[in-house]
């Protein structure tokens, strides 16, 4: 595992440490690295088999966990902890975007992202200029043009994820 991949799990730790204060960590073997397209479906097998039967993956990749009851939040932050080290997001993923691949990404968000979101009628902010972009793009997350569309609720967001996709398809490849 990759420092950022370490860093990810240690991160998701102490949410289970919030739960359940005294909560040993356990020793996880990783059972495969993921991709983008099979990191949801995969840690949503791996809650069924953990007995979470309710939770489901979305079309960006995120989890719906369904109900859960505050008696169960400890549960259920180790169960994701455990599902997360078993199949962690594969480290080529984490590599740092060298300005060039930012650049790439910030056409994408002006020439095709923004459109599109425009066009289905959600306002987007104001793009930053390309320098700015690059620049603060590791302390900012550069420009979220996604901050509006959370609204709508999930069936609406897996819908908006699918016609304008966050990232170039070809992205991560």
């Amino acid at each position: 595992m990759d420092a950022a991949g370490q860093e990810q799990l240690d991160w998701e730790w102490e949410q289970v440490l919030r739960e359940s204060p005294d909560a040993v960590r356990p020793m996880i073997d990783i059972v495969r690295f993921v991709d983008s397209d099979d990191w949801g479906t995969a840690r949503e097998s791996c809650m069924h088999d953990l007995g979470w039967p309710d939770v489901r993956a979305t079309a960006d990749g995120g989890l719906e966990s369904g109900g859960i009851q505050n008696s169960q939040a400890g549960a259920h932050a180790l169960a994701m902890y455990t599902c997360n080290t078993k199949y962690p997001m594969d480290p080529k993923y984490n590599v740092p975007l060298t300005d060039e691949r930012l650049g790439e990404l910030f056409d994408y968000f002006t020439d095709e992202l923004q459109p599109c979101l425009a066009a289905e009628g959600y306002d987007t902010p104001e793009a930053p200029s390309r320098e700015t972009f690059i620049d603060t793009y590791v302390e900012t997350g550069g420009w979220n043009l996604y901050d509006g569309v959370a609204g709508g609720g999930q069936s609406e967001w897996n819908a908006i994820n699918k016609k304008c996709p966050q990232l170039p398809v070809t992205f991560n490849e």
